[in-house]
């Protein structure tokens, strides 16, 4: 009886945090956590608010790759807006017990498409849309580079209050016309962390 008794009680605990939080990750034995995207293909992460590593089923002071599902999407909440998108490859790394930094990797078809897409980001993320619209002419050039291969890379920074945030574009450089590129997007949250104001609870639930 004893036994029944806990199975449901940590099934219900399990129904609980999944409703509260609206994401489709489970948590499991904190000695073999469970993954991210362990019982869906959508992550749903409020960033605003400092993230406990266990509650996601991470370890406290690592990088993690994570496993991710072909279809994968995540919807970030911000501290102004959200922003949502496929991914294609996802890294977590934790500080003392609590997300630190949140990377995704995508692949668009050129750079064009390229810069499109981080035009439309741009406002959220807080990040200048004329600097990245510029990738689509860096894009262009090294489409048309020589033969010696290369990779032509770039660096946008910007926040959304206090997550930091970067947009990183990369290609082969000598492909030609439709060169796909690589989209690596950072959010940074020590400051989400470090800075929560007194009373707010340090164990922020996703949502």
């Amino acid at each position: 009886m004893a036994t029944k008794r806990r199975v449901l009680l940590a099934a219900v605990a399990v129904l609980a945090l999944t409703v509260f939080t609206g994401c489709t990750f489970r948590v499991g034995d904190p000695e073999e956590p469970d993954p991210v995207f362990g019982q869906g293909s959508s992550v749903r992460w409020d960033l605003t608010r400092p993230i406990e590593a266990k509650v996601v089923g991470l370890p406290a002071d690592e990088m993690e790759i994570l496993e991710v599902p072909d279809d994968a999407t995540v919807t970030f909440t911000l501290p102004t807006d959200a922003w949502s998108g496929r991914i294609e490859d996802m890294t977590v790394t934790t500080r003392h017990g609590y997300l630190d930094t949140v990377d995704i990797f995508w692949t668009e078809a050129d750079g064009q498409a390229a810069a499109d897409r981080m035009v439309a980001d741009a406002e959220v993320l807080g990040v200048d849309a004329a600097r990245v619209a510029g990738w689509a002419g860096i894009a262009q050039r090294a489409e048309t580079a020589g033969t010696h291969e290369t990779t032509e890379k770039a660096n946008y920074n910007g926040s959304n209050g206090r997550v930091s945030t970067a947009m990183k574009p990369s290609m082969r450089t000598s492909k030609g016309k439709g060169t796909p590129v690589r989209l690596f997007y950072r959010f940074y949250l020590r400051n989400v962390v470090e800075k929560t104001e007194p009373g707010v609870p340090r164990t922020s639930p996703t949502r």
